[in-house]
C-alpha cells in the first residue's frame, strides 16, 4: 500500500522541500488513509519557512503596475522554484505566460521589452531576483498535456499543480483545460490552493489597453509576422546550438518554450526511487 513518503518522491528526488498539506498530491486515491477534505486545503505549508520566501514576495509585489501593463496578456504565473519553497539567495523568478490568441510573440515582444528596459530580466550574467520569461502559451492552447511525455510526466504534471497566479486579466483557471492533472494528482481539486502569500493583480493599465488598440487588426497580424520572420534565423541558430535537446524547446504559434527542461532524467529517478521504496517497505516490487 502506498504511504506517505512513497507519494511525496518527486520532492525528494528534486530536492525539494516536502510539503506537510499533502492529501492533494497523493498519486493512488486512498480515503481510508487520507481523507479528501477540500474546505481544509487553502493553503500549503512547509516544515519550515523558507528564509528568502518573504524578501522575495515583497519584491515581486513592488511590479503590480508592470503585469497590468503588458498588451496581449492575459495572465501570469509564478512557477519552479518559487512555487516549491526553493528558493536560493541567487534564485530568479520563473514565470508561466497565458497569452491572447493569434498573438503569441506581440505579447512576448513587448513583455520582453518591459522588463528589459526596467532592468528586471534575467540575463546570463544577471540572475538574483530577475524574471525568467521562457514559457508563454495561447490561451486556446492551455490544454498543455499535448507537449507531455508519452506515459507519465512526473515532473510536468507537478510544475503545473504548483502554478500560483500573479496577474489575470479576467476570472480564468488554467486548470479547467487541463482536468487531466487530476488522472496523476487525484486528490488535487482543480483550484489554486498553493499559496505563499504573493498578492494576485487583476484589470489592465491604460498603457495596456493603448497598445492593444494599436497593434491589434491588420497591422497587429503584419507585426506577428515580423517579429517571426525576424527571429527565424536566431531559431535555427539555437537549433543547431542544442541539437539533441531541441526536443524539449517548443516554437510554434501557439506554445513557445525555451528552457530545456529535465523531464526524462527526473522520471527516471522517480521510477527507481519509487521500486526501490516498494521493494523495501513492502517486499514487492511496485508495477
Amino acid at each position: 500500500m502506498p504511504n506517505y513518503e512513497n507519494n511525496l518522491i518527486f520532492y525528494k528526488v528534486m530536492n525539494y522541500p516536502i510539503p506537510t498539506n499533502s492529501q492533494y498530491l497523493l498519486f493512488e486515491k486512498n480515503l481510508d488513509l487520507w481523507p479528501y477534505k477540500p474546505s481544509t486545503l487553502q493553503t500549503f505549508s512547509w516544515y519550515k519557512p523558507n528564509p528568502f520566501m518573504h524578501e522575495y514576495i515583497q519584491y515581486i509585489d513592488r511590479f503590480w503596475r508592470l503585469y497590468r501593463s503588458i498588451p496581449f496578456i492575459k495572465s501570469i504565473y509564478l512557477c519552479n522554484s518559487i512555487s516549491f519553497n526553493a528558493l536560493k539567495e541567487d534564485s530568479d523568478i520563473d514565470l508561466f505566460i497565458v497569452t491572447k490568441k493569434k498573438a503569441l510573440r506581440r505579447a512576448r515582444f513587448f513583455s520582453v521589452l518591459f522588463f528589459v528596459f526596467l532592468w528586471l530580466k534575467r540575463s546570463l550574467k544577471r540572475k538574483t531576483k530577475k524574471f525568467c520569461l521562457s514559457f508563454y502559451i495561447t490561451e486556446d492552447a492551455d490544454n498543455l498535456y499535448n507537449i507531455t511525455l508519452p506515459k507519465t510526466d512526473i515532473y510536468f504534471s507537478y510544475r503545473l499543480a504548483h502554478l500560483i497566479p500573479l496577474y489575470r486579466e479576467q476570472q480564468t483557471n488554467i486548470y479547467h483545460a487541463n482536468k487531466r492533472l487530476v488522472s496523476i494528482l487525484p486528490n488535487f481539486p482543480q483550484q489554486h490552493i498553493i499559496n505563499i502569500w504573493n498578492k494576485e493583480f487583476r484589470g489592465n493599465a491604460r498603457v495596456k489597453n493603448i497598445l492593444e488598440f494599436l497593434f491589434w487588426g491588420l497591422w497587429g497580424r503584419l507585426f506577428e509576422m515580423m517579429i517571426r520572420l525576424i527571429r527565424l534565423p536566431i531559431m535555427i541558430y539555437k537549433t543547431k546550438k542544442h541539437q539533441e535537446d531541441w526536443r524539449w524547446i517548443i516554437i510554434n504559434n501557439r506554445i513557445l518554450k525555451f528552457h530545456l527542461d529535465i523531464r526524462r532524467k527526473v522520471r527516471l529517478n522517480y521510477t527507481l526511487r519509487k521500486k526501490w521504496i516498494h521493494k523495501t517497505l513492502y517486499g514487492v516490487r511496485d508495477s
